[in-house]
């Protein structure tokens, strides 16, 4: 019997709302983030060439990916010794307080290279605690699943993640469309990030509270816990390691694209005010929550394979069309074009956290997973905005991005044609 059975319901939900709650901060500063772009582009990278700044706004996001691999082998080694809630507590800790700091940032204009370079800093500490956060909630949410459930409890960890985004955006666009464009640049920008305080205080108090997985506790109690997890998991893990990291290519890509990089998409290339771009993209993450949380629990009934098959193949096939409705210039084009997007997105949102997890054994499972997830991010994920807007300027056409994610999708079919089938077995322990 799978030894999260014995957690039952109520277990099932703490474990949702307490891995949840950090997904939800780490990503609620990167929509906030990537929906401020425009205005940290000229707050903080004041350049005549309206490309640069954004290049550089963007380039300053990538950064904060390239220390998650750190993060993830930091972190990584913390949970499978000293138990998840610990890593958890400590990374929760870490992404909240440089979420407020960047609310407390002076902008160029009164600190000149000291504020882009602060600005860098806690880019970079976010970018450390977030290579524990995602896979250290998705490691406390399907081990605490009951067995039969794990797609459809996998899949709050990727709503609490759409959702964190969602509520970023959703502030700025309420700055944006009931304030003034003064208002934002004066000190409104400010605001979404203050907020990330409370909410880390809430969130601390909720996992401070919650036990630790009955797996890895079941582990600890035989006295089994990995001395070298890394390590271990290098020398024993590699191929469930490789598949990993291609697991989750074309899904960052997409996640980074589709969904932060739009406004400044359908702003840039579509022609669209500031204001229609974010009600377009808030319309599309609503759409992707909901759909997430349907695909995860029908996952638990068909499986993940075929659910990822179709994600990987109607992502190669779709993209170009996607890209050229979203540069049409019509705000109504742009809400229908996101639809199918949000779809083929929530066909890896809803079964990929579980099928992720389930690839690899309690005794190494946050390590195992943690270090491939965090280098795709960092060279997939992290770098989307960054690679969209180059690619755009270099070869001058708005149908750049979907080639890049054209390209990363054939390795990860690959994967997902070569994985086995996790939905319907128990977890591994060793």
């Amino acid at each position: 019997m799978d030894a999260g059975t014995a957690s039952g319901r109520r277990g099932d939900r703490r474990a949702v709302f307490a891995g949840g709650i950090g997904n939800f901060i780490e990503w609620y500063d990167y929509g906030v983030y990537a929906s401020l772009s425009p205005v940290i582009s000229s707050l903080f990278f004041p350049n005549e060439s309206a490309v640069a700044s954004t290049l550089s706004t963007f380039a300053v996001f990538g950064v904060g990916f390239i220390v998650r691999p750190l993060g993830g082998l930091f972190f990584g080694q913390l949970g499978d010794r000293r138990g998840r809630r610990t890593a958890l507590g400590l990374s929760l800790i870490m992404v909240s307080l440089s979420t407020l700091g960047m609310g407390l940032l002076p902008v160029f204009a009164h600190a000149g290279l000291v504020a882009p370079l602060l600005l860098l800093v806690f880019r970079l500490i976010q970018g450390f605690s977030a290579g524990g956060e995602f896979t250290g909630s998705a490691t406390m949410m399907v081990e605490n699943a009951p067995a039969g459930r794990r797609g459809r409890v996998g899949s709050w960890q990727q709503f609490s993640v759409v959702t964190g985004t969602l509520a970023g955006v959703l502030i700025v666009t309420a700055i944006t469309n009931f304030g003034s464009a003064e208002l934002l640049s004066a000190w409104g920008w400010r605001i979404p990030f203050l907020i990330a305080l409370p909410l880390g205080a809430v969130g601390f108090y909720i996992r401070f509270r919650m036990e630790d997985t009955p797996h890895f506790q079941a582990l600890a109690q035989a006295g089994e816990v990995a001395e070298r997890p890394t390590t271990e998991a290098v020398k024993t893990q590699r191929g469930a390691m490789v598949m990993a990291f291609f697991y989750t290519a074309l899904p960052n890509i997409g996640f980074y694209t589709f969904l932060t990089y739009t406004p400044t998409f359908l702003r840039n290339q579509g022609g669209l005010s500031l204001g229609d771009a974010y009600i377009v993209n808030v319309i599309g993450m609503a759409t992707y929550a909901v759909l997430t949380l349907v695909v995860g629990r029908a996952s638990d009934r068909i499986g993940r394979r075929p659910v990822l098959i179709f994600h990987a193949v109607a992502f190669f096939v779709s993209a170009i069309p996607i890209y050229l409705l979203m540069s049409s210039g019509s705000f109504w084009v742009a809400i229908v074009a996101q639809l199918p997007a949000m779809l083929i997105m929530a066909c890896y949102s809803g079964p990929g956290t579980a099928g992720l997890t389930e690839l690899f054994p309690t005794r190494l499972r946050f390590s195992g997973m943690a270090l491939p997830y965090n280098l795709s991010s960092a060279l997939f994920g992290g770098t989307a905005p960054f690679v969209a807007t180059a690619l755009i300027a270099w070869l001058g056409t708005p149908l750049a991005p979907a080639f890049w994610a054209m390209l990363a999708a054939i390795p990860t079919v690959i994967v997902y044609l070569r994985m086995r089938e996790t939905a319907f077995t128990g977890l591994r322990d060793r």
